[in-house]
């Protein structure tokens, strides 16, 4: 039985996979009547009724599991309750002696960095390893996905690719599939990844780049539009100017060789296979050959 608490957003394929892989998944819910979680109860998960903000029916729902996956909810709850709902996710498993937590963290949360989001992460890094409770740590770079934030639909829509970052700069990217795919692996062996802590990427190029494969897939033109760092909200800014300065390396090769069954996307195989606002399906344009060369 596999316990996942707060990863039915955006990191949702995680569930699905698990589903898939004959797993049997309880889903915390706040409001299990919410139809996302009724979808997850129809597909075979048990939902129950827990909040990230509240201990003790977090203790209530892991009670049972043999396994926890939990992922930080920085949209939601902004940095300060990343960190909360992380620790309190931990210290719930660890109460009613779960055997092993898997953790979503983020690439670059091991250390100090002055970055909030990164920051969050790291207290409840921190924390799950003073708790002396069996873990693994799955640490993913930029969200291939971000693309679609709400404040870029506009350019994409107009043609843009927009991107925080100076044209030349380098950016490692993950699609969310490939880290449910990693995921599942790490919950079907977990012995074989305790105490583990796993930086992904499934690929790294500059915004211009990425424009180029953007406009091969959908045979649209789109144009890489660097985004003013003083337009931005303080913490993205500073998010974005650590990836400017610093950035992600995780060895790319070398992880797609560890994890070879997993059917890694590169940036063009990813974008072919998504809807683009204002443009055509990439799925009914790309050419077979795209693909061939992901």
């Amino acid at each position: 039985m596999i316990l996942v608490a707060g990863a039915t957003g955006r990191l949702r394929p995680v569930v699905d996979v698990l589903l898939a892989h004959g797993h049997a998944v309880r889903v915390t819910a706040r409001d299990p009547a919410r139809p996302a979680a009724r979808e997850l109860a129809a597909r075979g998960a048990e939902v129950v009724r827990a909040d990230l903000d509240d201990p003790a029916s977090l203790r209530a729902a892991s009670r049972g599991v043999d396994l926890v996956f939990a992922a930080g909810s920085p949209h939601q709850a902004g940095p300060d309750g990343e960190a909360r709902h992380g620790i309190n996710v931990a210290e719930a498993a660890t109460a009613v002696g779960v055997g092993h937590l898997v953790f979503i963290s983020g690439a670059g949360a091991d250390r100090p960095t002055g970055v909030p989001v990164f920051d969050s992460k790291h207290a409840v890094e921190r924390r799950i390893r003073t708790l002396g409770l069996r873990h693994t740590i799955l640490a993913p770079v930029y969200f291939m996905e971000n693309a679609f934030n709400s404040w870029n639909l506009d350019a994409l829509a107009s043609g843009g690719f927009p991107l925080p970052l100076p044209p030349e700069r380098p950016l490692q990217q993950l699609a969310i599939e490939d880290l449910a795919a990693v995921a599942a692996l790490v919950l079907d062996r977990p012995g074989d990844f305790a105490g583990e802590r796993l930086e992904l990427a499934g690929d790294e190029l500059t915004g211009e780049e990425a424009a180029a494969r953007l406009s091969r897939v959908t045979d649209q033109p789109f144009v890489f539009q660097p985004v003013p760092a003083d337009i931005l909200p303080a913490g993205m800014r500073v998010l974005f100017e650590w990836l400017d300065r610093v950035g992600h390396h995780v060895d790319i090769p070398a992880l797609r060789s560890r994890f070879a069954s997993v059917q890694w996307h590169s940036f063009e195989r990813w974008a072919a296979g998504q809807t683009w606002p204002g443009r055509l399906d990439a799925r009914r344009v790309l050419p077979s050959r795209s693909i061939s060369r992901a």
